[in-house]
């Protein structure tokens, strides 16, 4: 499977309400893992993730559930310095999908959705 998405400017997902975020004004010693759930549209399944108030190595997993239980179909990990980015992509996703990211003890799981661009 090739790479399944490219990222983009926090701004875009920002601006269609996708960015989820931790609590305003943050000290400087607090890291917060952020990722908000998958949007789905038409032709475009997209979503955000990253740090805020720290810099470090964000563990992530595209999980597929073509085959009726969930398996991990794309891994690695993502240098992020207090930011967030935006993920985005269609055909290389698999027909149900949900994304997992893991820092430190910080986890996030969303919910699964359907990539409306598959075969029936």
């Amino acid at each position: 499977m090739r790479k399944l998405m490219s990222a983009v400017g926090a701004g875009a997902l920002l601006t269609a309400g996708l960015f989820v975020g931790a609590a305003p004004a943050q000290a400087a010693a607090t890291c917060t893992l952020v990722q908000s759930e998958i949007y789905n549209g038409a032709n475009i399944i997209a979503w955000s993730r990253g740090l805020q108030g720290c810099a470090g190595d964000v563990y992530w997993e595209v999980h597929s559930a073509d085959s009726g239980a969930w398996q991990v179909a794309d891994s690695g990990t993502t240098y992020y310095d207090n930011e967030v980015a935006s993920y985005y992509g269609d055909l290389d996703l698999p027909c149900e999908l949900r994304v997992y990211a893991k820092f430190g003890s910080q986890e996030k799981l969303t919910k699964p959705v359907r990539n409306y661009n598959c075969a029936p």
